[in-house]
């Protein structure tokens, strides 16, 4: 949960993951089937609206997919803010994030303050249940829908074994990697029998609960603001040494894709080893178009930096 606005907040781009349902998943390899969406990762936030607007259409081969009308998200590219109304939760800026993060956030949330938009803090604490919750359902589905990959169906196929058995296990060994299996080792525990209702179910109605309360808040404010990531991005291997703390790294992304919410990371400034720090923005249900806007008036407050992969010498 967060592999759009994750990515984009550590490499100081913009990356928007839509509504549920709204960009048609087909031919894309199915993780976690109520959770995936695909979305857009550019510079900045016109990039981004331009491209969602164009991958964005019904599509009757995706099950999943949601017929709209509203999908000009570059309307929205319109430089005010006066009158929206802006939530930031408590949650979000408790323990775990790192301070020069916090500032950041919180600075942002001041320009957009600036520019006649009305902010203030509000509490969304069921969000603390959204890491284990979404690791459940995303585990589980994950076992069943890479169950294909058996190296007969689809996926890579050993080239030594004896006998079907050690074919199947040589080659989901040697085709997944060690996180991937992981995850399907915890999404079959967690569906085996005597733990479905204990996890799973458990789950399940956790997310519903999340999703109230997101509707709840939506029913004051426009836009959620908050920090994309507790951290700027770990050292190359270090969250894998530590699944834990990656898991923990989606803290403020995942409650977003289980209550199947818009979502969307803007650069907002650097940490003082010089690594980009994203702001999140959160729509409600099929309302893009506000957290573009919101995204938008805040990049104009701001001289746009290139990553640093791309200027010279780096």
């Amino acid at each position: 949960g967060g592999s759009i606005r994750q990515p984009s907040s550590f490499c100081g781009v913009t990356g928007i993951k839509p509504t549920y349902g709204t960009v048609s998943r087909y031919g894309l390899i199915a993780y976690g089937s109520s959770l995936d969406q695909i979305g857009p990762i550019a510079r900045d936030v016109t990039d981004c609206a331009t491209i969602l607007e164009a991958i964005s259409s019904y599509d009757k081969k995706d099950s999943t997919s949601i017929p709209r009308e509203d999908m000009d998200f570059t309307s929205a590219l319109v430089d005010d803010v006066k009158g929206m109304r802006i939530g930031i939760p408590r949650d979000y800026l408790g323990e775990g994030l790192d301070e020069e993060v916090k500032k950041a956030i919180l600075k942002a949330a001041k320009v957009l303050e600036d520019k006649g938009a009305i902010v203030e803090e509000f509490d969304l604490s069921l969000v603390k249940y959204a890491i284990p919750a979404y690791y459940v359902i995303a585990s589980a589905e994950a076992s069943s829908n890479l169950s294909r990959f058996d190296g007969v169906k689809y996926g890579l196929r050993a080239k030594e074994y004896e006998g079907l058995h050690e074919m199947y296990k040589k080659s989901r060994s040697e085709g997944f990697g060690e996180e991937v299996k992981r995850r399907i080792m915890l999404g079959s525990f967690v569906l085996s029998s005597g733990y479905y209702d204990a996890y799973y179910l458990k789950a399940l109605r956790t997310k519903a609960l999340i999703k109230k309360e997101f509707d709840k808040a939506f029913e004051k404010y426009d836009v959620i603001l908050g920090p994309a990531a507790p951290s700027t991005a770990p050292k190359l291997g270090e969250s894998l040494s530590d699944p834990l703390k990656m898991y923990l790294g989606d803290i403020y992304t995942i409650s977003v894709n289980l209550a199947g919410l818009p979502g969307m990371t803007v650069p907002c400034g650097k940490d003082s080893a010089g690594l980009p720090i994203g702001l999140q923005l959160i729509g409600d249900c099929f309302q893009e178009k506000k957290i573009i806007r919101a995204g938008y008036a805040f990049e104009q407050s701001r001289k746009y930096e290139a990553p640093a992969m791309t200027k010279e010498g780096r």
